[in-house]
């Protein structure tokens, strides 16, 4: 069963530590996400991983085993709000003028083109944040 468990932690470098604690008991990390809280001085680490009931019991006492630990959650079965983003590198190449086609002279629209993007992120139905 997919858990997701939140870690508090020290806003400090060592990080890894968790993730080796994850990867030293062959625990998967199917997703991980670390960010600064409002406290500066504090760090929260969201790791998806698959495992059983047991396995996560034992996963969230290592946990709290570690120094620079605050407090761990599991937030599978509390409501919460799951989010996945895209990142999509896409290369333009600058073209001079309408293109023609050379059979009948009809103008062609230009390969990526911002407009022909700005559909993708719409049929993805995702959000544009820079063309």
């Amino acid at each position: 069963m997919k858990h997701i468990i939140s870690v508090l932690l020290e806003n400090e470098p060592g990080h890894s530590r968790v993730v080796g604690l994850f990867s030293a008991r062959g625990y998967n990390i199917e997703s991980l996400t670390v960010a600064p809280t409002e406290d500066a001085s504090l760090s929260r680490m969201t790791i998806v991983s698959s495992a059983s009931h047991d396995t996560l019991e034992q996963i969230t006492k290592h946990l709290n085993r570690l120094i620079d630990v605050v407090k761990v959650l599991e937030l599978t079965e509390a409501p919460h709000i799951e989010r996945e983003l895209m990142m999509v590198k896409v290369r333009a190449v600058a073209m001079q003028g309408p293109r023609r086609d050379e059979a009948d002279g009809r103008h062609l629209p230009r390969p990526h083109h911002r407009r022909d993007r700005q559909g993708l992120h719409h049929r993805a139905d995702g959000r544009l944040v820079q063309a």
